[in-house]
């Protein structure tokens, strides 16, 4: 889950104006209990349940040739413990805002989509969207609704009201590069010396020169401040990415385009000249190169325990190190990865239980996640897969499906990666402003102009195939003509009446 690709992937977004209305007909259990999902009385429960069937949308990096033989897998399970078939809907993760854009405004009938970086939550409440889920969660999910630190539900909540399922995992960044170590190793890298983003760049000159069919850098540029500059800014959430304060200011100024957020650009700019980045970056499938083993250096802006093992098998099962820049932080709960439910969905109770199931049900949690054993993986132990070499299901992003804390260790990855990804979320390296919210409405037609604007150089400036200096004031021109000054005229109100409510200035 990247961050490298999240604004230039974002900002694509079209406002568009949702039709149609959901119902609640055929979901609810007899008397409106709570269903006993993944206990033995499910089977009991199912009876007073009316058959139905469930759309779920969600990204993939990859399509899987066996999807549908996990999807009936799946479906045997979901028969039993719901009354209810499921139709997974995975779309290339390239091209899921525009296809979930497509699908909201033609009002089309379904269930769930994951929402997060891609999907901004907040924007999909005001365009009515997708529905709030506190009545259906303390019916049909009440221990979903513990489970979950109140944190999360505090990140998820739009006018005192819940809108997602968190996707529970890591709740923090630590930024740094994921190298495959055999080329770390030829070339004797040095990873102590690796204190921030631009020391990489002798080893990159080293692939470039000695090994021919390598892509030196294989991620995209964010330009997100986070990304390459997080000692000095903490970003401003909910927004575009292009709003900050600066760590230790307590006037809590805002910074819309700061130089340090722009030379990002700059480096892409750099670095795509210098030949470290591919030269069709902005056109190709860049996941295709990825899984040949392809890429000797990406970014990656969550450096957890374990994921070297994790990313493995992504890299065409070649070893791989990490190298962090930066320590843990956090922007308190940003909704990166959550499940919500369509307004136009006819059968929002079964919804809400099929979500519970996904999040306590184990077997079918993994079975989505890693497809069916001896099948598509084997298991080394209890709780240890090891993926098959010619699987045709293996997604390798668990973080998609529901709370990684139900997964099975990858070969490789610490026993007690869990124990310590919950006391990384424990961190008090925390944004100070990260409980923010944005209300987008008053400017919902200038979000939609910018986001085009952006939408048509976004790729070009996160590869460097464009000259971000040349580039650059033809597109200011362009957002100014388009409604920046309204919007960050907007956002500027908003921020300082958050920032008077909080205490945080006079």
């Amino acid at each position: 889950m990247k961050k490298w690709i999240k604004t230039s992937l974002a900002l694509s977004l079209v406002a568009t104006v949702i039709a149609g209305c959901g119902k609640d007909g055929g979901g609810s259990t007899a008397a409106g209990s709570a269903s006993p999902s993944g206990s033995a009385s499910a089977t009991a429960a199912n009876q007073k349940l009316t058959p139905v069937e469930l759309t779920w949308y969600y990204p993939l990096s990859q399509m899987q040739p066996d999807q549908q033989t996990v999807e009936q897998e799946v479906n045997k399970i979901t028969k039993e413990k719901l009354n209810a078939t499921v139709k997974m809907m995975p779309v290339p993760i390239s091209d899921y805002p525009q296809k979930m854009n497509t699908i909201l405004a033609a009002g089309e009938k379904f269930d769930i989509l994951w929402t997060g970086y891609l999907l901004k939550q907040e924007e999909l409440v005001r365009k009515g969207a997708i529905q709030p889920l506190d009545d259906l969660l303390a019916k049909n999910a009440p221990n979903l609704k513990k489970d979950v630190p109140q944190v999360m539900w505090d990140g998820l909540s739009i006018d005192g009201k819940i809108y997602g399922i968190p996707n529970q995992q890591i709740n923090g960044n630590r930024l740094g590069f994921l190298i495959q170590k055999r080329f770390a190793d030829k070339y004797k890298l040095d990873t102590a010396s690796i204190k921030k983003i631009t020391d990489i760049e002798p080893f990159l000159e080293q692939i470039k020169q000695n090994e021919k069919d390598i892509i030196p850098f294989g991620s995209t540029f964010s330009s997100a401040v986070t990304g390459l500059n997080s000692e000095m800014f903490w970003v401003v959430p909910g927004l575009d990415d292009h709003f900050y304060i600066k760590k230790g200011d307590n006037s809590y100024k805002l910074y819309r385009y700061p130089q340090e957020d722009l030379d990002n650009f700059r480096l892409a700019s750099k670095w795509y000249k210098a030949g470290y980045i591919f030269k069709d970056a902005a056109t190709a499938k860049m996941a295709d190169y990825e899984t040949k083993g392809q890429m000797a250096v990406q970014f990656n802006n969550v450096l957890k325990p374990g994921v070297e093992a994790e990313v493995k098998a992504k890299n065409g099962g070649n070893d791989i190190i990490s190298i962090p820049v930066t320590d843990w932080f956090s922007n308190g709960y940003s909704a990166t990865t959550n499940q919500a439910i369509s307004r136009t969905s006819q059968n929002p109770d079964r919804a809400m239980m099929l979500l519970d199931l996904v999040n306590s049900d184990k077997t079918l949690y993994n079975l989505i996640a890693n497809g069916i054993e001896g099948v598509h993986y084997d298991k080394l132990s209890d709780n240890v897969v090891k993926a098959k070499a010619d699987s045709r299901y293996k997604p390798n992003m668990d973080w998609v499906f529901g709370s990684v804390f139900n997964s099975y260790l990858k070969e490789g990855q610490p026993a007690n990666i869990w124990e310590e990804t919950k006391k990384i979320n424990a961190t008090k390296n925390v944004n100070p402003i990260g409980d923010f919210k944005f209300n987008s409405e008053p400017v919902i037609t200038e979000i939609a102009n910018l986001n085009a604007v952006w939408g048509e150089y976004k790729k070009g400036l996160t590869t460097g195939t464009l000259d971000f200096d040349a580039t650059w004031p033809a597109l200011y021109d362009r957002l100014k003509k388009a409604g920046e000054d309204k919007y960050v005229a907007e956002v500027t109100k908003q921020f300082n009446e958050y920032l008077t409510k909080k205490g945080l200035v006079k």
